[in-house]
């Protein structure tokens, strides 16, 4: 039997390899309260269950600095005192979040950093605190 890579069986394979990448399982989807998988959620639902936010981070270890505030548009900012940087942030209207959030965006963003080959460009430094803005909604802003 002569077939071409493209032909199956290597195209089912391929195809199931790929898909292994998509999660099915259902503790890690989220869905509106009360939506069933057969009903479009409404946009407010959607927006309950997933709430659009900006998020900042806290970490420590650098030179300019002793802790360093990260948030929306990349704008950095560096203090030498942790009761300076989290005023600073709580000011501008950041929440921390709660415990097993915090802990997702922690590990996801640690992940991330030692995912780039050969290290960060720059220092990450010690990430302390997460921290989220809920973003306005057309309700709130009319």
């Amino acid at each position: 039997m002569d077939r071409r890579p493209t032909e199956p069986p290597y195209t089912d394979i391929m195809e199931s390899q790929a898909l292994a990448l998509i999660d099915n399982n259902a503790k890690h989807q989220r869905s509106p309260p009360g939506a069933s998988p057969d009903i479009v959620p409404s946009t407010a639902q959607l927006r309950r269950a997933f709430p659009v936010m900006n998020i900042a981070t806290i970490s420590s270890g650098f030179e300019k600095g002793d802790f360093l505030v990260r948030e929306e548009k990349g704008q950095r900012v560096y203090f030498d005192f942790f009761e300076e940087a989290f005023n600073y942030i709580a000011y501008k209207g950041y929440i921390r979040m709660t415990g097993e959030d915090e802990k997702e965006w922690m590990d996801t963003m640690n992940n991330v950093h030692a995912s780039v080959k050969g290290g960060m460009k720059y220092n990450t430094g010690k990430l302390l605190m997460v921290l989220y803005k809920p973003l306005a909604t057309d309700e709130e802003m009319m």
